[in-house]
């Protein structure tokens, strides 16, 4: 039977049900022995088929003893709740009408509001809308059944716990709460509001081993804000239940399930160079979901500094990037010696991706790499930080009209070299695009084409501003003097048409017009000096346009030739298929004469001297007089694919399956029937396949030189015989095992969106790949051949389900020494990671010991002792 309490008043001599609350439910087989609940109590007894039965009334006064019923309340009383109460209890539920309680026994249940309560053993003051909840002892006493309460979002555990349910006030003992990623565990914790707690004698820590946690922040006392931050008084560490003398007088967590600004921690270092330092230190910026930034700076004992900004921005299906610049000013020696050295560096780094749902007509990249020469050698922190010289940018946009052939493009670039500070920037460089248009083909046309139908038109423009400098130079530049600017567009005319199967013939006509700022003019000036004088350079400001032509026409024949053998019925090999593409083709372009006359001359004392007014120019025509120029281009490639049965296959899905034994093997040269000499060019070989079930590549390729040479080494017209002399060739091979042959790390990488690469994987047990490189160069008969072997090697081992081995080596045959080498061991500790690398030997010779928690909340807890290489260079 189901039994129903409601809190109401009786009216005009009438039983009027007032409800002010929505009922208490409680689920029992029969009515409890003893049942009191505020003032006024009726209880309507419903049967198992819904219909009430006979009503009860029953009224108490403040102290307990039944008054009249028969009376006209002119007040209408204050319900104990604001909402249904549930409880329920697996053992048994025992009202007390003297006490006002309600007793629950064997995983009771208590929810009131957004307010849950579960334990062994609950206690209900219905009256002052206490809660009290315990475990209870079991046969070896230890308790079992402890409460855990949940208020909203709000979730812990605890041994015992007093709650009231107006008030929502709380006092807890030895509660166990999660606060982000850690846990809060206190001796006493009083429950303050919905959002605040204030714990006594608590430890804080990430490790999930509630009973036993491997290490933890010892609190006298904290106060925690939910969401939002943990404050806490006198803080030791402890690990595995030892206090050490590590200790801070006051502090605070933040535990915002949102980023959040904070410092940064430095780290401590020692450099040869510089000094003791504090690296890294600094602060975060949290901003909003979309861009965040940090700020943080170097410092050195010998007055060495840098300064780092760094900011990534990101907005889904638009774009993303991230934009780092650093300044340092180093110092080396001190003043007054002679190796004092003083540099002032700077760095820029910016990369912008736009998303390619975006938008469709237009796009906008970055990807730019500036620094001064200097700044990699005192600021890089890696082999290859040091090792880059050559630094490249680029910025790009651009813009396409639907149902328009036309486009536009803008673009910086930028590259130097630190080794002989040169910088080369080019800005802007705009090109405007036509695609091929057929200007005699009518819209829409069907049927059979004509040859004029296939007449194309396309159109191109360039305006294009660089400069050549050294760093030093660049911003004390002049654009008339030093930099080189012009525009040039092109038209090309083409047409295609097949004069048979597999040969398609294509005359073309191009125009090119050329415009500049400036041209230039040579002076000779007459000296006493062994050369009579010298000439100099000077520009000549104004507008210029030139322009020139050309015309050519190539006919390429590309066929496709199928070999096939088929074997005898019932062999596992079906049948062995040949394919062979080759391919000639062949160009001419006549002599055509220049349009202008873009040349000038000058006197040099004894004869006269003619140049070309746009030497060193951007963009000059083509005066030479246009010679006669073609040639013919042959290839051959070659497929070579066998069909197996396939014997696995028990479905009949896939009969067949297809083995590649030969992928590709080319060959190609051409030959210059307008040249005086030595028509062909060197022949090209390449070949690559894949063998062991598609693990280990092959790869080759080389140069076989047709002509022959004499003893100073100087090619000549004659040919060396055969085939040629073999200059150079390369072969390489790289295979890769694992114990699951690749597939888990496939499946993570599906989960994760292929960034699982970055990882340690712990599930499979080990993994190996090898490559060998071969390299044999001889580009004289009369020298001896050089010959290059070197085997790189690299995987990494689980010697168990918590140590990770990874390394990666190699071995020089020639030189017989060990490559760069390197190892690191990797050791799983739980809520806790350690790691070891190590360069044994060689230039960067180096060790890094580390053993940090894993959270990234707690990361900077850690124990480092390291041994760089670039602490120790000079």
């Amino acid at each position: 039977m189901q039994v129903r309490l409601y809190t109401g008043l009786f009216i005009k001599k009438c039983i009027i049900l007032t409800m002010i609350a929505l009922p208490i439910i409680l689920s029992s087989n029969g009515l409890a022995s003893e049942i009191i609940f505020g003032q006024n109590l009726f209880i309507t007894a419903i049967d198992t088929t819904g219909q009430p039965g006979d009503s009860i009334r029953i009224v108490y006064d403040s102290a307990g003893i039944p008054i009249d019923t028969i009376r006209n309340d002119s007040a209408q009383s204050k319900p104990l709740f604001d909402d249904l109460v549930k409880y329920d209890a697996d053992d048994s539920v025992r009202f007390s009408i003297q006490e006002k309680k309600v007793y629950l026994y064997g995983n009771g249940f208590v929810k009131y509001l957004t307010t849950e309560l579960r334990a062994d053993y609950i206690e209900l003051d219905m009256d002052k809308k206490l809660a009290m909840a315990t475990g209870v002892p079991d046969s070896v006493g230890k308790l079992k059944g402890t409460p855990k309460f949940k208020d909203g979002g709000q979730e812990f555990e605890s041994t015992e716990l007093h709650y009231n349910f107006d008030t929502k006030k709380g006092y807890v003992t030895e509660i166990i709460t999660q606060e982000g990623e850690g846990y809060i565990q206190g001796k006493t914790t009083k429950k303050m509001s919905d959002s605040v707690y204030c714990v006594k004698h608590g430890m804080y820590t990430t490790c999930d081993e509630h009973d036993h946690p491997h290490f933890g922040l010892n609190m006298s006392k904290a106060k925690m804000i939910k969401d939002k931050k943990i404050f806490v008084g006198f803080t030791n560490l402890e690990l595995e239940g030892i206090p050490l003398p590590i200790f801070i007088p006051f502090g605070f967590f933040p535990i915002t399930k949102k980023a959040t600004s904070g410092i940064i921690m430095p780290t401590y270092g020692e450099e040869r160079m510089r000094g003791f330092n504090l690296r890294g230190g600094g602060y975060y910026i949290y901003i909003n979901d979309y861009i965040d930034m940090n700020i943080t700076g170097d410092i050195y004992t010998n007055g060495s500094w840098g300064l780092q900004y760094a900011t990534q921005y990101r907005k889904r299906y638009k774009f993303n990037g991230n934009l780092n610049f650093t300044i340092s000013k180093n110092y080396v020696s001190e003043k007054g010696l002679p190796d004092y050295q003083e540099s002032s560096d700077w760095s820029v780094r910016w990369t912008h991706t736009q998303d390619g749902k975006a938008n469709p007509y237009s796009s906008f990249s970055a990807s730019v790499d500036m620094s001064s020469a200097n700044n990699n050698y005192y600021n890089a922190n890696t082999v290859d930080g040091i090792a880059n010289q050559r630094k490249q940018s680029s910025i790009s946009w651009s813009k396409k009209w639907p149902e328009s052939p036309f486009s536009l493009s803008g673009s910086f670039n930028h590259s130097q070299n630190s080794r002989d500070t040169s910088i080369a920037i080019t800005l802007p460089n705009l090109s405007l695009r036509m695609t091929q248009i057929y200007p005699f083909r009518k819209k829409g046309k069907s049927g059979e084409m004509k040859w004029y139908d296939n007449i194309g038109v396309s159109y191109s423009a360039e305006l294009r501003n660089s400069i050549q400098t050294k760093e030093d130079k660049l911003f004390k530049s002049s654009f008339e003097r030093d930099w080189s600017n012009g525009f040039k567009h092109n038209i090309p005319i083409s047409l295609q048409f097949k004069i048979a199967k597999d040969v398609t013939f294509t005359p073309s006509l191009n125009y090119n017009g050329y415009l500049n700022l400036k041209t230039i003019e040579k002076i000779w000036i007459p000296d006493t000096s062994a050369n009579g004088g010298q000439f100099i350079t000077r520009d000549v400001p104004g507008l210029n346009y030139s322009h020139d032509y050309s015309a050519s026409g190539s006919i390429g024949y590309t066929p496709t030739i199928y070999g096939m053998f088929m074997f005898k019925p019932g062999c596992k090999v079906v049948a062995i298929r040949h394919m062979i593409r080759p391919s000639i083709s062949a160009s001419y372009t006549p002599a055509i004469k220049p349009l202008g006359n873009y040349k000038k001359s000058y006197f040099d004392g004894e004869k006269e001297v003619e140049y070309d007014i746009h030497e060193g120019l951007t963009y000059r025509p083509n005066t030479t007089g246009g010679k006669q120029s073609g040639s013919i281009s042959f290839s051959l490639d070659n497929n070579v694919e066998m069909k197996v049965r396939n014997d696995k296959d028990t479905t009949g899905d896939e009969e067949f399956k297809k083995v590649k034994l030969l992928e590709s093997f080319r060959l190609s040269t051409s030959y210059n029937p307008f040249a005086d000499s030595m028509n062909f060019s060197n022949i090209s070989i390449s070949a690559r396949t894949k063998i062991l079930n598609n693990k280990v590549d092959l790869n080759f390729s080389g140069t076989i030189d047709p002509y022959a040479i004499d003893t100073n080494n100087v090619r000549y017209n004659k040919y060396h015989g055969k085939l040629g002399r073999l200059t150079n060739a390369t072969i390489s091979t790289n295979f890769s095992f694992s114990a699951d042959n690749g597939q888990n790390k496939e499946k993570k990488n599906d989960l994760v969106g292929g960034f699982y690469d970055d990882y340690v994987d712990f599930d499979v047990p080990w993994n190996i790949s090898i490559s060998y490189n071969l390299t044999y160069s001889k580009p004289s008969p009369y020298k001896s051949p050089t010959i290059s072997q070197i085997i790189n090697f690299s995987g990494d081992l689980s010697l168990t389900p918590k140590w990770k081995l990874t390394f990666q080596s190699g071995y020089d045959i020639k030189n017989k020494e060990v490559t760069s080498t390197s190892f690191s061991v990797t050791r799983d500790l739980h809520c806790w990671e350690m790691t070891f690398n190590c360069m044994p030997f060689g230039q960067h010779q180096s060790y890094n010991f580390e053993i940090h928690v894993r959270s990234s909340l707690l990361r900077d807890l850690k124990l480092t002792k390291r041994d760089s290489w670039y602490d120790r260079r000079l």
